[in-house]
């Protein structure tokens, strides 16, 4: 039986008319089934009957809104007001809201998504990092060369900028976009201890065995330099991370003695540590080590140097593009897959060994200071 939505009013019509009824004996089951009920409602606002009545009829539920937390300060702000308008200042409700704020503690914050640390303490976790993996990565049988950091950072066909340089005085700052201005694709970088640099992994949006990773991914001028791969929201997940470590680590490791261990830095991203990739990293000899969450900046590589350098390049190869379409064009088309594809092999190939070898060893939260 549907559910009705009643009037309060509605309700307290019901439950009286049953009143009268039960007191001739009608049983409660066949006056529900009259009204198109379930007698439990009717039961449910019999007991609600005062509550019905002193509650406005055209309303359809008898809650009035979670009980105020700001009641105990209610003379104070009140009197707060009272002294501003007798010395003349114009109030709003919103001065009110503010004053209520300024009592209780409130403020407004940005929303996170996990609890923000105090920094000292960030930097102390990232210190004990430091200290359980500093005898790992220095262990006389592993090498530099098999000590890996990878991690996934965001890139857009278009970057159009959200500010620009204009007249002062000018009330209104014009901006052109490309016609496509929220085509995402996401790499995957991974660099050595040594100075090493991995073949970067493209995913950009589209199906795994559709158009895109079956026609077009084939002619990619490209290819060579990248791996290249599709998925539906052009994000890293978990069977993309298994293709990962095939075609980006497996390759890698040929080079690797038998013997020798390989270690994997990865942050928290739950796509990393999944059973199956887990599984796969295990079979082909890599430990994985999780960075603490919120030490990123301070202890993955890839943050620490990299990663912004290299997204530098990227942007800068776009804005030359676009400067290269000319300012008379009516539309700016938005750049191609096999151009970002240009722009992340050229860019990644820019990357100097001295730049990620330097990223490995910031000062003070260095993984090799025995060699300062």
């Amino acid at each position: 039986m549907a559910r009705k939505r009643l009037t309060n009013g509605q309700k307290l019509q019901i439950v009286r008319d049953c009143e009268q009824r039960l007191a001739h004996n009608e049983p409660l089951r066949s006056i529900a089934r009259s009204y198109g009920l379930q007698g439990k409602q009717i039961r449910n606002w019999r007991d609600k009957q005062l509550l019905l009545a002193n509650t406005k009829s055209t309303k359809k539920s008898t809650f009035r809104g979670a009980k105020g937390r700001l009641q105990e300060y209610g003379d104070e702000i009140m009197t707060w007001a009272f002294y501003q308008r007798d010395a003349g200042v114009p109030l709003a409700y919103k001065h009110l809201v503010i004053k209520a704020g300024q009592r209780n503690k409130f403020a407004i914050r940005r929303i996170t998504h996990t609890s923000q640390t105090d920094p000292n303490e960030m930097v102390l976790e990232a210190q004990n990092w430091l200290a359980i993996m500093r005898p790992i990565v220095s262990a006389p049988d592993v090498q530099q060369k098999f000590i890996l950091n990878m991690d996934q950072t965001p890139k857009f066909l278009s970057m159009c900028p959200h500010s620009s340089l204009n007249l002062q005085g000018e009330r209104t700052v014009n901006g052109r976009r490309t016609t496509d201005s929220g085509s995402r694709f996401t790499v995957t970088c991974t660099v050595s201890a040594n100075g090493d640099k991995l073949k970067p992994f493209l995913i950009f949006k589209g199906e795994r065995s559709g158009r895109i990773a079956t026609r077009e991914f084939p002619t990619n001028p490209y290819r060579e330099q990248v791996v290249l791969c599709c998925q539906k929201k052009a994000w890293q997940d978990g069977v993309n991370m298994e293709d990962y470590v095939d075609k980006i680590l497996v390759p890698y490791l040929q080079e690797k003695a038998n013997g020798v261990p390989c270690l994997l830095l990865m942050d928290d991203f739950s796509a990393h540590w999944t059973d199956d990739v887990k599984e796969r990293l295990e079979e082909i000899g890599i430990t994985p080590y999780k960075i603490p969450p919120g030490c990123t900046y301070l202890v993955q590589p890839l943050d620490v140097g990299i990663c912004k350098p290299f997204k530098d390049q990227v942007r800068s190869k776009w804005w030359q593009w676009m400067m290269d379409q000319g300012a008379d064009r009516s539309t700016f088309v938005s750049a191609s897959r096999e151009l970002g594809t240009k722009w992340v092999s050229e860019s990644w190939e820019a990357i100097t060994e001295v730049t990620i070898r330097n990223a490995w060893r910031k000062t003070g939260l260095n993984y090799f200071p025995e060699e300062e």
